[in-house]
């Protein structure tokens, strides 16, 4: 077959075409070394570009496994999930540096931000609480592994915030048995008390239980109850909220029982 001049010229021409394409499929971080792609990928996360930083530092760390940097990229890595607020992501990739580094310097950090990953999460308390109670249990581990630590304290600060919603979702679904089984509704307020007794809904519920044995013309129950309230949670609003309704103080309920 004859080759002209002029197909020759076309061909050439369509070679210089396709060249920009390749260049343009081809990572600008391929060749670079480690410390290259470590600065690369520092350089994209404080430029807030997440998705190449994600990119570049996870390349970092599958081509040279046990680099000196190579704990930090990945702590890198796990941070900008989380800015993208991918947080189940951020706190598998957490999880994943303690496996992997329990004693590095930012294992502290890590662990802090598996809790506060899931406490993202959370949903508000009329959702399922799947997540609440992973952060509720992430955070309290955040304060057994750190106790002393400023870390600690912060962990332990999510994770009241975590148990009182938890507590709330417990007391809306003893107001739930209240409304529709009354009978089951004070089983349901008592695992309120049980369960969140450090809370404020703790006194709420046990005042919302002694309200439902009076409806039942239940008096012994009523008393005891009225009793717990008074003295566990004397300076309570629930507390003072009833001894108002009874007309008698806090102390003087609490040490003689409640008079109805």
């Amino acid at each position: 077959m004859r080759i002209t001049r002029t197909f020759m010229k076309r061909l050439g021409i369509a070679a210089l075409l396709l060249v920009p394409l390749a260049c343009a499929s081809v990572p600008a971080y391929l060749g670079m070394d480690a410390e290259e792609l470590w600065e690369e990928g520092v350089r994209a996360y404080e430029g807030e570009d997440w998705d190449h930083a994600i990119e570049v530092l996870e390349r970092m760390v599958i081509q040279n496994p046990g680099h000196a940097r190579g704990p930090e990229a990945r702590m890198y890595i796990a941070r900008a999930y989380a800015q993208r607020r991918e947080y189940v992501t951020a706190a598998a990739e957490f999880e994943r540096f303690l496996q992997l580094h329990r004693n590095h310097g930012l294992a502290p950090e890590a662990s802090l931000a598996i809790c506060q990953a899931y406490a993202d999460l959370a949903p508000h308390p009329q959702r399922d609480q799947s997540y609440t109670r992973q952060a509720e249990e992430a955070c309290a581990q955040t304060w057994l592994d750190y106790r002393g630590l400023t870390i600690a304290e912060t962990a332990d600060s999510i994770r009241v915030v975590m148990e009182n919603r938890l507590a709330e979702r417990a007391f809306q679904e003893a107001q739930f048995y209240e409304r529709f089984v009354p009978p089951s509704a004070p089983d349901y307020f008592e695992r309120v008390v049980s369960n969140y007794g450090q809370t404020d809904w703790a006194p709420r519920a046990l005042l919302a239980k002694y309200r439902l044995y009076v409806s039942f013309g239940w008096e012994p129950e009523a008393d005891e109850t009225s009793a717990r309230l008074f003295a566990d949670y004397p300076d309570s609003q629930p507390a003072r909220d009833l001894a108002a309704e009874l007309g008698t103080g806090v102390e003087a309920s609490a040490e003689a029982g409640v008079d109805r």
